[in-house]
């Protein structure tokens, strides 16, 4: 089997939701999820950061976002994020400009509408 035969097998979304106020304790969790979740990949063929659940979103909390993203991106695995209009998180990813490293949906729906996935798994943290 090719590599390219391993990739168009990836039928599925891995959905990792965010939630509570991120304090250092809940950003070493993320960290953890995130890099369990990564080690269960290649299934996948999209990782969606679901932020629609937290009540901040900080600096840290931003740098391991992209920590994470990055990993996919090194995996060969597209990621996105989902940050719902008008919340303080999503101030947050507008202003340090996270939708211009990944997309940014508004709901979960409209995410996985976008990648039209065969299959979804959740994952809280």
């Amino acid at each position: 089997m090719r590599d390219d035969d391993i990739a168009s097998e990836r039928p599925g979304v891995l959905v990792v939701e965010m939630r509570g106020e991120p304090g250092i304790a809940t950003v070493l969790r993320w960290a953890t999820v995130l890099e369990t979740a990564l080690c269960e990949l290649p299934w996948p063929r999209l990782l969606v950061i679901d932020l629609g659940r937290l009540d901040f979103l900080s600096e840290r909390g931003v740098r391991r976002l992209c920590e994470a993203l990055e990993r996919c991106r090194d995996r060969d695995l597209p990621g996105c994020l989902v940050a719902p209009p008008g919340t303080g998180v999503e101030r947050v990813v507008r202003h340090t400009r996270l939708g211009d490293r990944v997309p940014v949906f508004p709901d979960r729906l409209a995410t996985i509408v976008a990648y039209q996935p065969l299959e979804v798994r959740w994952l809280s943290c």
